[in-house]
């Protein structure tokens, strides 16, 4: 009785946080601030692995989770934004060049003590379940061969490439970033993306100070033609969901919008909530889609894990 109590508080934890982007949405542009990843944050967002998804990611956070829920922890994973993102939109003919393709900021802190932290761009669903190559694929890393890298000597590395979770369907696809600190100073780094001049700049300072004026990445690159889709979902990656958790801070994200009429489109959890109304059916439909994607994830491939 406590357990569903408490999963119907964190439910309308969820209701309320989504319910507060969609205010604080301005036109024209989608925004996203998470100051740190905690049991209340993290009700908004999503982690994938492997093997599982969990929505809302808070859950993993819950002192009676289970087995599932540790290992999870422990596994290589993501944790994403519940909904997708506007990167382009069609031109003639239903493809590219791209009519309108989105620009975008990003910030975050990684940690001085973290392991490697990428900032992904995927497509706009998520990597084949159970994939023999996992997350990283065939090559071992959470990138293809970087398009470049650069080093801020003490304080970071940073490399921005191909996303390949989607081996072997999509070998290359979407956006990595990826910052792998080297000092003992925590690492402030901001991510820009200039749709018109196709230009991807990464700038990296020491938490606390301002950006510099020089890109330690200056990188011309159109994401459009990335292999991406529409929409893509967005966030971190690292080599336990627990890094992502505890390694990063301070994520603030701006997105242009590209729909018509400058509407974003509403998530389909605050659709059937709006609908059921009450907390109970909030809790249940959390409860629904953990169990959903789990039976969905595992129907997916018979195969045993080794």
């Amino acid at each position: 009785m406590a357990s569903s109590r408490k999963l119907a508080g964190l439910a309308l934890v969820l209701l309320l946080c989504m319910a507060a982007k969609a205010m604080s949405a301005k036109a024209g542009v989608e925004s996203y601030s998470f100051p740190v990843f905690n049991a209340t944050t993290t009700a908004s967002l999503v982690a994938a692995t492997n093997t599982f998804v969990v929505g809302p990611a808070a859950l993993l956070f819950q002192p009676e989770a289970d087995s599932t829920a540790a290992s999870i922890n422990v596994s290589e994973g993501f944790l994403l934004l519940p909904d997708t993102v506007d990167v382009w939109r069609a031109g003639a003919g239903g493809g590219l060049p791209p009519a309108r393709e989105a620009s975008f900021n990003t910030s975050f802190t990684v940690e001085s003590s973290a392991t490697p932290v990428s900032f992904v761009l995927l497509l706009d669903r998520f990597p084949l379940f159970n994939s023999r190559t996992g997350l990283r694929g065939d090559n071992g890393s959470a990138a293809a061969v970087p398009d470049t890298n650069a080093t801020d000597d003490g304080l970071a590395a940073v490399e921005v490439g191909a996303v390949r979770s989607y081996e072997p369907e999509s070998p290359d696809v979407g956006l990595n970033v990826t910052v792998t600190p080297k000092g003992n100073r925590a690492v402030a780094v901001w991510v820009q993306y200039d749709a018109a001049a196709h230009l991807l700049r990464v700038y990296v300072a020491a938490s606390g100070e301002l950006r510099p004026s020089g890109a330690l990445i200056d990188a011309r690159l159109s994401i459009a033609g990335r292999r991406t889709t529409q929409t893509a979902m967005v966030g971190f990656f690292a080599a336990t969901v627990r890094y992502v958790f505890l390694g990063v801070r301070d994520w603030d994200l701006t997105v242009d919008r590209l729909d018509a009429g400058g509407e974003k489109r509403t998530s389909w959890w605050v659709i059937l909530i709006a609908v059921l109304g009450s907390v109970a059916a909030t809790a249940a439909i959390v409860t629904l889609v953990v169990r959903y994607f789990v039976s969905r994830r595992r129907t997916r491939s018979m195969e045993p894990k080794q």
